[in-house]
């Protein structure tokens, strides 16, 4: 004897359950295409770190082409660490000393990430 399941909408079994059958499941959607590598990139970004008043460590990434979108990469890149940051004049500004975080995002990104300074 087979094992006997309950109709999923009232509970009976079988002979009881007065139910109309149900539709088909949707069927699996295909694949998402897998995303193309980055493209590599000859720039070097310079991640520099400074001090500011009171102590405080900041990270200055220069050197993107000005077609890049810095709003959008800032945004990842505050997300991604939990920190803070802003974006002046081609500068990214990340606050805090994550250079060693930053460096696989931007890798990741098709850059060249290069230490510069302290």
């Amino acid at each position: 004897m087979g094992l006997r399941l309950p109709c999923l909408r009232c509970g009976k079994f079988e002979p009881d359950c007065k139910c109309p059958p149900l539709p088909p499941e949707p069927e699996e959607p295909e694949a998402a295409a897998p995303l193309p590598a980055p493209q590599k990139r000859t720039e070097a970004i310079r991640m520099r770190r400074e001090k500011r008043g009171g102590g405080r460590e900041v990270v200055l990434l220069e050197g993107f082409p000005r077609d890049e979108d810095l709003d959008a990469l800032l945004r990842e890149l505050k997300k991604s660490l939990g920190c803070g940051g802003s974006a002046k004049g081609g500068v990214l500004e990340i606050q805090g000393d994550h250079r060693d975080r930053i460096a696989p995002i931007l890798a990741a990104r098709g850059y060249r990430p290069v230490r510069a300074g302290g």
